[in-house]
């Protein structure tokens, strides 16, 4: 015995079926209109990747391509990558949220 995927309902009680759904639900979702294409967002990567990396003043500083300060240490000190571009990711979307207010 084979059931409907989408609703549970009895598909064949006897045999194979090549379809998972009944014919009820396979005529819903050709009612149903097409879902809206989501537009593509940039990636946290992405903004990472345009952005610069310099030396001013004994102090590195990572700049966005906008020309932002997203994070700055001293020269002489040492700080893990991940929580470099995890604190530069929270900057630039602060940033650009404060941007879109204006």
């Amino acid at each position: 015995m084979q059931f409907c995927t989408d609703c549970g309902g009895v598909l064949n009680l006897f045999g194979n079926n090549t379809s998972s759904l009944c014919s009820s639900c396979i005529q819903h979702r050709k009612e149903a209109p097409p879902p809206e294409a989501v537009p593509p967002q940039q990636d946290d990567n992405d903004i990472l990747a345009e952005a610069t990396l310099c030396v001013d003043n004994g102090k590195i500083i990572l700049r966005s391509k906008e020309g932002w300060q997203l994070w700055s240490a001293p020269v002489d000190s040492q700080t893990e990558l991940q929580s470099v571009l995890k604190a530069a990711k929270l900057i630039y979307k602060i940033r650009k949220r404060r941007k879109k207010k204006k």
